[in-house]
C-alpha cells in the first residue's frame, strides 16, 4: 500500500538520531520558524529517529510510503508525473537503504534525473536512515555526528543550537574571510560538515555507524565534445537548455524571470520565449546597488519579446535585512546582498509564495571559459593564482586577523586541491570555481531565495551542465560559444548590448571586446589600471558607497561581544578598521559577515537587532 501527504512546513527537512519526545523535537524546530508564515511539523517519528520540516505552504516537500519504509522528497525533479515520481522515490529509497549499497544504480539515477532535491528515506524494520543529495548539491544540506548523535539539517543554525559544538573552527574563518566561503565540508563551526553534492549518508543505529558515499563528483579534465564543432556543441547545448526551460515550466502559479542586462537571465528569457512557455518577467531598479545599463536593456529585452515585465525600487537595506541574513544563512553569504529581500518582498506581495523564481545563475559557469588566464605550472603557482583571483581580504591580512600563519592557510588551500579529480592545473581551476565558489558560495545565495519562493535555474540543469562542462575551452574562450549558442537560441537576444562591453552580442565589435578583456586579465596591473574607465564609459558604476555607520556597527560588535575576542584578533581588527577608507567595501563586508554570527550567536541580543532600524548603504 502507498500513501502520500503534503508537508506543511520549513524551508528545509530537519532530523537526528537517537530520536528524542516530539514535543522536544518540535521545540527545537522553534527557532528555524522564521516568519509568521512558517510551521514546524514533526512528519516522522521511530525508535531512532526524529524528522521534521520547517517551512511556509507552498514550499515544495513530497513524502510517499509504503509499509516497508518512508521518503521525504525536499525541492523538485523535473519531467515527471506525480504517480510515477511517487514509484521512483520509493524504489530509490529502497537503494539508499540497502546495506548492500547499489551505488552503481543510484549514480546512474542522479545523472539521469533533472532536479534540485535532498532525499530523505528511512525503512520501518531496520530503522535505517539514509539521506541522498542531487549531483550538484543545489540545496545547502549539514549534518553532525560524534559516535553517539546524529543531527541533519537544511539550516546550519539548528547543528549550532542542538549538536555539542565546541565552537569556531579558525580555519574555516580564515577561509571565509579569505574567499567568502570555506572549502571542501569544512564549515565555520567544529564538527559540523557540508554534505557534499552526489552523497549518499547512511546511518544504522544498530551498529551505531554513519557512512558517507560519493557517488559522483565531476572531472573536468579531458573534455569529452573537444572534437566536435563550436556549431554542433551549440546546437546540442539549445536543445537541452530548452528541454531544462520545459521541465522547469509550470510547477508554480506562475514563473516569473528574474531579468537583468546580462547574458545569463536573457538566456533564460530566450529559452522561455523559444518554447512559447508563460512568464513574466522583472527587474530590480536601485541608483545604489544596479547599475542603470542593466534596467534599461532589460526593458529592451522585454520589448523585443513583448512580455510582461515590471520594474521594482529598492533602497538600502535596514538592520533587520542584515540580521535575516545572519540568521538564516550563519555568515554562509555576504550582507552586501541584504538589499535584495526588499526586491524578493514585493514579488511575493505582487504574486505569491507559489511562485517560482526563474535566474541566469550557473549561466557565468557553464558557458564561458573558466581555465587561467596564464598558465599554471603546479598546485604553488594554482594557490598563488586562485588567492590573488577570488580573495576578498589579501592572506597577510587574514594572517593577522585569524592569528594563523599565513603558511597554514595556504596549506589548507593546496590540501584541497590535492583531493580533486583533475591532474592539471587549469582544469583544478575549473573545479574551484564550480565545486568551491559555486557550490560552497553562491548557492548558498540561491538558497536565500527559496525563503519566500521556489528559485530555480536551467543552467543547472544536470543534461545541460554535463554537455556543456565536457566541451573545450578554446570554444568557450572570448564568450565564442556562448555567442553562438545565444545566437542559435534566440537571434534577437543575441543582438542586444551586453552591458559589460557596451556593444550587441552578436558583433564583431563583442570578439574585439572579449579580445582585449582575455589580454587584460593576463596582466593584471593593467587591467586594474583601466577598469575604472571600462566602467565608467559601460555605466557600471553605481551610487553605493561604504558608509561610517557600518564601521562603527562592527566597532560596537568588538566591545559588546566578548566571543568576538575569542575568534578573533581584535587588535589588529581595530587596526583594519581604522583604515577602512583605504580597502575595498567587499572585504569590510566580508568581516562585517563574521563578526555579526559571532555577535548573534553569544549574545542575547546582537547589535544587528538592537539596530533594526539602522539604514546601511
Amino acid at each position: 500500500m502507498v500513501s502520500t501527504h503534503t508537508a506543511t512546513a520549513m524551508v528545509g527537512i530537519t532530523g537526528r538520531t537517537p530520536a528524542i519526545d516530539e514535543q522536544s523535537f518540535a521545540n527545537s524546530l522553534e527557532p528555524l520558524v522564521h516568519t509568521d508564515r512558517y510551521e514546524a511539523d514533526v512528519v516522522f517519528e521511530s525508535a531512532s529517529h526524529s524528522i521534521g520540516t520547517t517551512a511556509y505552504p507552498e514550499y515544495p516537500i513530497r513524502i510517499v510510503e509504503n509499509d516497508d519504509r518512508w521518503v521525504c522528497l525536499e525541492g523538485h525533479i523535473y519531467g515527471r508525473d506525480d504517480e510515477a515520481l511517487e514509484r521512483e522515490l520509493l524504489t530509490v529509497g529502497a537503494h539508499v537503504l540497502s546495506a548492500d549499497g547499489d551505488d552503481e544504480f543510484l549514480t546512474q539515477w542522479l545523472l539521469e534525473t533533472d532536479g534540485e532535491f535532498l532525499l530523505v528515506a528511512a525503512d520501518k524494520e531496520s530503522d535505517r536512515l539514509g539521506l541522498l543529495n542531487d549531483p550538484l548539491a543545489r540545496l545547502p544540506t549539514y549534518y553532525f555526528h560524534d559516535g553517539e548523535t546524529v543531527l541533519f539539517s537544511r539550516e546550519l543554525r539548528y547543528l549550532i543550537n542542538e549538536a555539542p559544538i565546541e565552537g569556531f573552527d579558525p580555519m574555516g574563518i580564515a577561509q571565509c574571510l579569505l574567499f567568502g566561503y570555506s572549502l571542501g565540508d569544512r564549515m565555520l563551526v567544529h564538527g559540523a560538515n557540508r554534505l557534499r553534492p552526489g552523497t549518499k549518508l547512511t546511518v544504522d543505529p544498530e551498529r551505531g555507524a554513519v557512512t558517507e558515499t560519493a557517488l559522483h563528483r565531476f572531472d573536468f579534465g579531458d573534455p569529452a565534445f573537444e572534437d566536435r564543432s563550436r556549431t554542433r556543441n551549440a546546437t546540442e547545448l539549445v536543445d537541452r537548455f530548452k528541454q531544462a526551460c520545459r521541465q522547469r515550466s509550470g510547477y508554480g502559479t506562475c514563473d516569473v524571470i528574474s531579468l537583468s542586462g546580462g547574458l545569463d537571465s536573457r538566456s533564460v528569457l530566450a529559452g522561455y520565449h523559444a518554447e512559447g512557455l508563460p512568464m513574466t518577467a522583472a527587474t530590480m531598479v536601485s541608483d545604489d546597488f544596479v547599475p542603470p545599463s542593466d534596467v534599461e536593456i532589460a526593458q529592451q529585452l522585454a520589448d523585443e519579446f513583448d512580455i510582461n515585465w515590471s520594474r521594482y525600487e529598492v533602497g538600502p537595506p535596514n538592520g533587520s535585512d542584515l540580521d535575516r541574513i545572519i540568521k538564516t544563512k550563519n555568515g554562509q553569504i555576504g550582507l552586501l546582498t541584504s538589499f535584495i529581500l526588499e526586491f524578493f518582498r514585493q514579488l511575493r506581495e505582487e504574486y505569491d509564495a507559489g511562485l517560482t523564481y526563474v535566474t541566469g545563475d550557473g549561466g557565468d559557469k557553464a558557458l564561458p571559459d573558466l581555465t587561467p588566464a596564464k598558465p599554471i605550472s603546479d598546485d604553488s603557482e594554482l594557490v598563488d593564482y586562485i588567492m590573488r583571483e577570488n580573495s576578498f581580504l589579501s592572506l597577510e591580512q587574514v594572517a593577522r586577523i585569524t592569528g594563523l600563519s599565513a603558511e597554514s592557510i595556504r596549506r589548507s588551500v593546496r590540501d584541497r586541491l590535492r583531493m580533486y579529480p583533475e591532474t592539471d592545473p587549469a582544469s583544478k581551476y575549473v573545479h574551484f570555481l564550480v565545486y568551491e565558489r559555486g557550490v560552497n558560495f553562491l548557492f548558498e545565495g540561491e538558497d536565500r531565495n527559496r525563503f519566500f519562493f521556489w528559485s530555480t535555474t536551467p543552467f543547472y540543469s544536470i543534461e545541460f551542465f554535463r554537455y556543456a562542462m565536457n566541451c573545450p575551452a578554446d570554444q568557450k574562450a572570448r564568450y565564442d560559444l556562448y555567442r553562438t549558442f545565444l545566437d542559435e537560441l534566440e537571434p534577437a537576444a543575441a543582438d542586444l548590448t551586453h552591458p559589460d562591453y557596451g556593444v550587441p552580442v552578436s558583433s564583431t565589435r563583442h570578439e574585439v571586446a572579449a579580445f582585449a578583456d582575455e589580454l587584460l586579465s593576463r596582466y593584471p596591473w593593467l587591467f586594474d589600471a583601466v577598469r575604472p574607465v571600462v566602467k565608467s564609459l559601460n555605466s557600471l558604476e553605481t551610487e553605493s558607497q561604504l558608509q561610517p555607520d557600518t564601521v562603527d556597527c562592527i566597532r560596537t560588535q568588538i566591545e559588546q561581544c566578548e566571543a568576538v575576542d575569542d575568534v578573533l584578533v581584535t587588535d589588529e581588527l581595530r587596526r583594519f578598521l581604522d583604515s577602512y577608507p583605504e580597502h575595498d567595501r567587499t572585504s569590510v563586508y566580508r568581516l562585517f559577515a563574521i563578526t555579526s554570527v559571532i555577535d548573534d550567536i553569544h549574545s542575547s541580543q546582537s547589535v544587528l537587532e538592537s539596530r533594526c532600524d539602522a539604514v546601511f548603504s
